[in-house]
């Protein structure tokens, strides 16, 4: 169910009326922009169900990334314990425009395809999210309230502000009013409001001018000043906060009362809720952003002092992501930066590089320069994400140019992780990527806590050097380095290498293992969308193609080609082109494997030779002429498999696909995708011409 209409149209209240109306109890979930994370996202939506019976959602709080599990896994928990449940529940995301992240919207649409029959996924938004609309509209599994139906009526206005409100206003009043506010439910309760307090409601009315948003400020005012001032005051300097709980608001505000003071401002409905997380508030955004307006005008500077004080507080009690949000609107840069220093491998080994990225880029550069181990842990988090090459490239000029001014801070724990990232990255000529990560492996060996990423990062060097031997000994004492599982993205990083290497030499079971256990890390922080994700899905897709399972192999190799794609040449780029080139052609799609080897040799152009990818593009190239020579004779260029040779040797016959379906024990339509694929090898339309061409390369035989 979609809610979706501006600010003030009632969503919210709509919602609620209709939740009420069918005797049910929803599980809300109010967001914010702070919830762009699928694990923080889907976490919320957890415990909102969870409250409807307790330990309902433990189950999914128990399988997050966080927790050592994955997001696909936890949101199927989710859904198997709601069917579980069996009767009717209703998740309420609110605000859900608050939240952009694509990942967010993947976990939302793959939620809403498994939600059961007896739930329901009310989304109250501004704007339309990004989920596979068009296809809920389809198929019929989705209602939408827009702001026309919210829109009061003349009717609805009568009751709201005459028989609820009970103001002195006529028929023509209240229409006057309804059609100035353009039907807008807060624009008509807000003048409510002040029409409460005015001598003459009828006169006022005529007075009462302006577009909604003027309104709605003329009017938020005028409900300011009504309070007392102490009130008021708590009220603007809370606003600035957003998100706050009374022991917050006591220490940043110096008070000792802010708990009775929210406890009426809730109940007087004055854009103050309560959240579900516990003793926390939050207060309207709409409001907030005005609110902000008045406390500059009437205090100026309280909103930079009140996000400072609430930085350290937050700080102490142990949310960095948090302190570091007040910090930054604070924009006092050098504690976001001394936050982010001392937390920066907490945040990249649990899934949050792509936050403490987003705070770096915040803080000027001349204070950057005074946290080396930052600037080096920014330009690991870029390596990590990917495709953001020529920010990890400034990032570490950076870092060269903080190690000349602070050579003191510039210590062995940073100078092996910079030689990791240049390692890791291959940016530029393969053996300097070598000597990098030896130089990184060296120096890591004497502080270890970052020994695993340091031996991914040489082993992945050594791998693109053609050094395969010395790659699998490298990964292989990454892999068994005691804290090789408590460091998720070095780990990853080695089993990847381990697979390709393993694929190289012709041992798949060992590449299989290998591959399968990267992706399983990777999913386990929320990482799977990542160039570390592309690692792991372009081994696993190089193990698939080894194993002769091309369809499968080209999907994980698009895949890792998609986030590999970078603003500038990469060489993992080329590789995973080449790598693509070579399942397409396997596949007997030669105008695709000759256009892909193609955008290969475009990005090879703008690199530095590497030989042993330069050798697999004279491979691609010589596979390619010999398999385009092959169907220019009308030779066969890719075998049946022993799936669809069985099938074949029924086609032979004048049994229909269900009967044959019904001897082989499949489903018909098994049968007709393995037919359609003997069509496509075969070159044929028919079964008759599948037959004949069969017999003409003697696969009957083989059957």
């Amino acid at each position: 169910m979609l809610v979706s209409a501006p600010p003030g149209y009632g969503k919210t209240t709509a919602v609620c009326a209709w939740c009420a109306s069918h005797e049910v109890t929803p599980a809300w979930v109010t967001l914010d922009k702070r919830d762009n994370d699928p694990s923080r996202m889907l976490r919320y939506m957890a415990t909102a169900v969870d409250g409807i019976r307790g330990g309902l959602g433990r189950g999914a709080l128990h399988r997050l990334p966080s927790s050592g599990g994955s997001i696909e896994a936890a949101v199927d928990e989710l859904t198997n314990s709601i069917a579980c449940f069996g009767e009717k529940l209703v998740l309420v995301l609110d605000d859900a425009q608050t939240v952009n992240d694509p990942d967010c919207h993947a976990v939302l649409d793959y939620f809403v395809e498994h939600l059961p029959e007896t739930a329901r996924l009310v989304v109250i938004t501004r704007s339309d999210p990004a989920l596979r609309l068009a296809r809920f509209r389809a198929q019929g599994t989705m209602v939408e309230l827009r702001a026309e139906e919210l829109a009061f009526t003349s009717a609805e206005a009568h009751r709201l502000l005459v028989d609820h409100e009970g103001l002195a206003l006529d028929a023509q009043e209240v229409e006057l009013l309804r059609s100035r506010a353009e039907g807008w439910p807060a624009g008509l309760v807000l003048a409510a409001m002040w029409l409460r307090g005015v001598s003459s409601p009828g006169r006022a009315i005529r007075e009462f001018g302006g577009n909604v948003q003027f309104v709605a400020e003329y009017l938020t005012q005028e409900v300011l000043q009504s309070l007392d001032p102490d009130t008021r005051r708590f009220l603007l300097q809370a606003s600035v906060l957003r998100r706050f709980t009374p022991e917050l608001c006591d220490a940043v505000l110096d008070r000792s009362d802010s708990a009775a003071v929210l406890a009426e401002l809730e109940r007087a409905n004055l854009f103050v809720t309560r959240l579900e997380q516990g003793s926390w508030y939050r207060i309207h955004s709409l409001f907030a952003e005005f609110a902000g307006f008045q406390l500059a005008a009437s205090e100026p500077g309280a909103e930079r002092e009140i996000d400072r004080r609430a930085a350290h507080w937050l700080a102490t009690r142990g949310r960095p992501v948090e302190a570091a949000e007040h910090a930054a609107r604070a924009k006092d840069y050098g504690f976001v930066a001394h936050l982010l220093a001392e937390h920066h491998l907490v945040l990249m080994r649990t899934g949050e590089a792509r936050m403490l990225l987003r705070w770096v880029r915040e803080i000027p550069d001349e204070q950057l320069l005074e946290y080396p181990v930052l600037v080096v842990a920014a330009a690991t988090a870029t390596t990590m994400l990917g495709q953001s090459a020529l920010e990890r490239r400034r990032l570490l000029g950076l870092a060269a140019r903080a190690k000349t001014r602070f050579p003191n801070r510039y210590g062995t724990y940073v100078e092996a992780n910079a030689e990791m990232v240049r390692a890791a990255a291959v940016d530029g000529d393969v053996h300097e990527a070598v000597l990098a990560g030896r130089r990184a492996v060296e120096l890591a060996e004497a502080v270890d806590d970052t020994l695993v990423a340091c031996l991914g990062a040489y082993a992945h060097a050594l791998y693109f050097a053609g050094q395969l031997d010395d790659a699998w000994m490298a990964a292989i004492r990454a892999v068994e380095h005691p804290q090789a599982e408590r460091r998720p993205p070095g780990h990853a990083f080695a089993r990847s290498t381990l697979a390709l290497v393993a694929a190289e030499q012709g041992r798949l079971a060992s590449a299989r293992t290998h591959a399968e256990k990267a992706r399983t890390i990777l999913a386990g922080v929320g990482s799977r969308r990542s160039w570390l994700g592309a690692h792991a899905s372009a081994a696993l897709g190089r193990v698939l193609m080894g194993e002769g399972r091309l369809s499968e192999a080209e999907r994980e190799l698009v895949s890792a080609h998609h986030l590999f794609r970078d603003e500038v040449a990469t060489l993992h780029q080329a590789w995973a082109l080449l790598q693509l080139a070579r399942v397409r052609c396997r596949r007997g799609k030669l105008d695709e494997a000759e256009t892909t080897l193609r955008a290969a040799r475009e990005v090879m152009d703008e690199l530095p030779e590497c030989e042993s990818v330069w050798a697999l593009a004279g491979e691609v190239e010589s596979e390619l002429t010999e398999a385009t020579n092959r169907a220019a004779s009308g030779g066969l260029l890719i075998p049946p498999s022993e799936a669809e040779l069985v099938v074949l040797k029924f086609l032979d016959s004048d049994l229909s696909v269900k009967s044959i379906a019904k001897d082989l024990y499949l489903s018909p339509n098994t049968v007709r995708s393995h037919t359609r694929a003997l069509y496509r090898k075969l070159g044929v339309t028919t079964r008759a011409g599948a037959v004949a061409r069969a017999e003409a390369f003697g696969l009957l035989e083989q059957t």
